[in-house]
């Protein structure tokens, strides 16, 4: 099931039949209305910019939908689910070419948390290769693979991860099967959400990962795709 919102952001959805929407809407109500989210997102992103990439923070035809949903998304307005389609109890996964500004509109997202202590802002992030280095160095590789399937997650850059060393067990391996498998059912028993950003389509998942982790994802996440089509915003 997909719904067109432009030709640069898709939001695609599968209703899950495992968690109550309504129940997750009114226990996760923000404080801060899509209004004031959008206004301080502005604010630190002309600054993020400005300071981290030395440019100029533009809002233009490639980004302004997705700007929009992310607010809605974060400040938790229902609009997001009324008009979009979208389900505020699922996690996002943002995907599309190189230098779309997905890690970057997260990062900003999770900075609102540091500056302003509000909840609904926190989640921790990691780079995918990071948890492949991770699990390499470690002597307890199933520690790594549960640290990582529990809890709130933003992984970063999915699929653009090595392939694991797990030469006692298996040669070589991609944890990130095990690992969302796991997430899975951390979301379909506890409404636990993950956040990812990748350059692969959903399809892509599909092939590097299985069609069983694809079929989570639907479940799982509100697909969004973003893409530039001028200069890169790294």
């Amino acid at each position: 099931m997909s719904r067109q919102i432009s030709p640069k952001v898709v939001l695609r959805n599968i209703r899950n039949k495992h968690t109550s929407d309504n129940t997750l809407n009114k226990t996760q109500k923000s404080n801060w209305n899509l209004k004031k989210l959008k206004i301080i997102f502005n604010q630190e992103a002309i600054i993020f910019y400005a300071q981290s990439r030395m440019k100029v923070f533009t809002v233009d035809s490639d980004n302004k939908l997705y700007l929009n949903l992310l607010c809605k998304y974060f400040s938790r307005d229902m609009t997001f689910e009324t008009e979009h389609g979208g389900h505020l109890n699922k996690g996002l996964f943002i995907y599309g070419n190189k230098g779309s500004g997905k890690t970057t509109s997260l990062k900003i997202i999770q900075s609102l948390y540091f500056k302003y202590q509000q909840r609904q802002f926190w989640f921790p992030r990691i780079d995918c290769q990071e948890v492949v280095d991770k699990f390499n160095m470690a002597r307890n590789k199933d520690y790594i693979v549960k640290n990582y399937s529990k809890g709130s997650f933003m992984f970063d850059d999915l699929g653009a991860e090595n392939l694991a060393n797990n030469i006692h067990v298996f040669g070589k391996e991609d944890i990130f099967i095990r690992i969302m498998e796991a997430r899975y059912n951390e979301f379909v028993n506890k409404g636990v959400r993950t956040h990812i950003t990748s350059n692969l389509t959903p399809q892509d998942v599909g092939k590097r990962y299985g069609s069983r982790v694809e079929d989570r994802f639907y479940e799982m996440f509100n697909l969004i795709e973003l893409n530039v089509s001028g200069e890169s915003r790294r």
